[in-house]
């Protein structure tokens, strides 16, 4: 069965491209492996990052390339049958002095940022509901966190 979104947007298999701007990643080891594209990097201030992972190859690409970002952000909705990845969260990533390094909002369930090393307060909301963390980036270490709303929709 084709993924959800490739049927709501009319696609076929073997049909999605890359987006003009993206990154090509190859996945798998021979040459005929299939092409997966990271969503296209993005600039705010001195802050780069991706966001996106709702097709399974894009996922698999970010997936790939989070060892890049020295910081990886998952959302999810917890929800009585099965968590569900959700898109459009706004994003906030706050230094210590308080300066406001990022604020955007996500095109994914995932969001990869380039930060230099440091202590961050990442907020982000979904639906009116913010949630908080504390997150130390240090050294080529990758700091994940999984941001989870246990709310009904």
């Amino acid at each position: 069965m084709p993924y959800p979104i490739r049927r709501k947007l009319g696609l076929k298999r073997g049909t999605v491209r890359p987006r003009p701007g993206a990154v090509v990643w190859t996945l798998g080891r021979s040459g005929d492996a299939p092409v997966a594209a990271l969503p296209p990097l993005k600039t705010q201030g001195g802050v780069e990052y991706l966001s996106g992972g709702i097709a399974p190859a894009e996922a698999e690409a970010m997936r790939r390339a989070q060892s890049q970002f020295p910081l990886a952000l998952e959302f999810v909705r917890k929800a009585a049958e099965h968590d569900t990845y959700i898109i459009d969260v706004a994003v906030d990533i706050v230094d210590r002095q308080g300066n406001i390094l990022l604020a955007a909002r996500t095109d994914g369930p995932r969001m990869l940022v380039r930060l230099p090393d440091g202590e961050y307060t990442v907020s982000a909301t979904y639906f009116g509901h913010t949630l908080e963390r504390r997150v130390r980036v240090a050294g080529h270490a990758s700091a994940r966190t999984q941001f989870v709303w246990e709310m009904q929709l």
